[in-house]
Parts: C-alpha cells; structure tokens; sequence
C-alpha cells in the first residue's frame, strides 16, 4: 500500500507541474522572476527551463538573490515567441534585463537568456567552489542571475574567495586569489617523504651507482669506485617543503648513504657519504579535491 501511495504522490508532483507551466509569456517571465527570488532551485527546475545541475547546485549556495522582480512589458515575436523586459534589483543596484519567451508543448518557458555565462580563473588550483558547485578553471559554465561567493577549491587546503555577479544573457569574468593553507604545505611535506622513503629504499632500484631519478641525490663515488655493486640509504632528516605557485622547493635535508663496490685499485671497498644539504624541487598541482606532488 505504501509503495502505491508513493507512486500516486509523484504522480500527483508531475500533474502539479504540467498544469502549473504558464500559458502566456507574462506568466512564464513572471514564474521564473519569482523562482529565482526564492532561492530554490526545485522551484526553478518547475518553470520548465533548460538548466543544468551545474547551474541549480551554484544557485543553492547563491550569496546573494534578485530583489522586487517586475515584468515591466511583453512583445509577442512570432506564433512561440515572445521577449519581456524585466526588472529587478541585485548587488545593492536596479537592473534591467529582456528575456526571451518560447512555447515549447503547449507552455512558454524562458528561453537561454534564463542565464548568465561565467568563466572563473585562479592562480593556484584546477578549479573552483560557486556556490556549492565545483567548476573547473577557465571553464564558461552558465549560472542563473544572483550573486555567488567563489572560492578556492579544494578549500582544505586553499583559501581565498571573490564576488561573482551574474545577471541575464551578460558573460562575467572572476579571479580568485589563491592561497595554500597551512594543511597545503603539510600534505605536500607527507608526499615529499612518502616519495623520499621509496628513493632510499633498500630494493633493486638502489643497487644501482646511478642514484634514482627526481630524489635530488648526488653521490660522488666515481673517483673512488671502479664500479658500485650496492647503495644503501639512511635519512636522518628530510627536506623541508616550501611551497610556490606551481612548484615547490626543499631544502635542509640529511641524507647518508653507504657505498659498496670495487675500488679504483680493483679492491672491495666500502664508503659511507653524508650531505647535510640535501635538496629537491619539483612542481605542484591542485586537483579538486587534492594536492598532487611531482619530484624531478
């Protein structure tokens, strides 16, 4: 009985909707005006306009919405076309906008010029929170009209945020400057060491005389080997990580390592090698939801 009492309450949803879609383009202009001043995207999602889940999750954390929406005219274009003026305010300013009506079924929906397109840039990450959607960088997503926080993404680990005004048909560029946290620089130096730790590693990789690649190890045994049959490695201290904009340096690091193979007087020789400047650089990315490390 419950599972039929649920079918017949969404049945019942969807019926509310389709009759609910306005008849005449003042209604359909007014319906989207007053979906927008509530604040719920299910209520704009009901208007019957082409929107994304992009555009209905930014629109749920919107900061900021339009105020003493008005439909100040309506001109009917064609036989499913109309445009109405409009007017509002946002951003502590009155606006003005001219939608676009279409019938699509039988009812007049807004038409494209429902939304707003944004493209938001960052000097540190791939992408961006809006509202409480995740963007990418440099990507033009489209918005509904209200204003939006943008913040640096992933927010554990960068901070940072700016203002983002979008308004009907208008294209609207935001920058948002990037900080890393302090967590930003822990999760970086926890990399750095899970990487350290298998540079120095006793396995087939550091029986080499060449040291490994992108661990910033450089050992002078070639004027005392002939040739290198092991290498092993003993971290007293690990490298301290500063972070760039898109890089990383690290510095200060103790590393020791012990070297045996044949002497240049072709005998069995043993050597041990201690830097108390052990360094490593490398490059930093920020993905959406985490810090991705890369040693040269």
């Amino acid at each position: 009985m419950s599972v039929l009492v649920v079918a017949a309450a969404v049945a019942g949803v969807l019926i509310w909707q389709s009759l609910a879609r306005p008849d005449t383009p003042q209604e359909a202009a007014t319906a989207y005006l007053r979906a927008l001043e509530s604040g719920d995207p299910a209520a704009v999602a009901a208007t019957g306009i082409d929107v994304s889940e992009t555009a209905l999750g930014a629109f749920a954390g919107a900061s900021h919405l339009i105020e003493d929406a008005e439909v100040a005219s309506i001109e009917q274009t064609g036989d499913a076309e109309a445009t109405a003026d409009v007017s509002f305010r946002l951003g502590d300013e009155d606006r003005t906008a001219r939608l676009d009506i279409i019938e699509v079924d039988g009812h007049w929906i807004v038409g494209s010029s429902a939304f707003g397109t944004s493209t938001a840039t960052a000097d540190l990450g791939s992408s961006v929170s809006i509202g409480e959607q995740t963007v990418a960088v440099g990507e033009a997503v489209q918005l509904l009209p209200a204003e939006y926080a943008v913040s640096a993404a992933p927010s554990s680990l960068l901070e940072g945020s700016a203002n983002l005004l979008v308004l009907p048909r208008e294209d609207a560029e935001v920058t948002v400057e990037a900080t890393a946290l302090p967590a930003a620089t822990a999760a970086a130096q926890e990399q750095l060491d899970e990487h350290l730790a298998e540079c120095t590693s006793s396995d087939s990789t550091t029986t080499a005389g060449t040291p490994p690649d992108g661990c910033g190890i450089r050992i002078p045994w070639g004027t005392e080997f002939r040739a290198v049959a092991d290498v092993r490695y003993r971290i007293e201290k690990s490298p301290a990580i500063t972070l760039g904009a898109t890089g990383f340096v690290a510095d200060g690091g103790v590393l020791v390592a012990t070297v045996t193979g044949t002497g240049t007087d072709g005998a069995e020789r043993t050597t041990t090698y201690r830097t108390e400047t052990w360094s490593i650089r490398g490059d930093i990315a920020f993905t959406e939801e985490e810090l991705v490390l890369t040693a040269w």
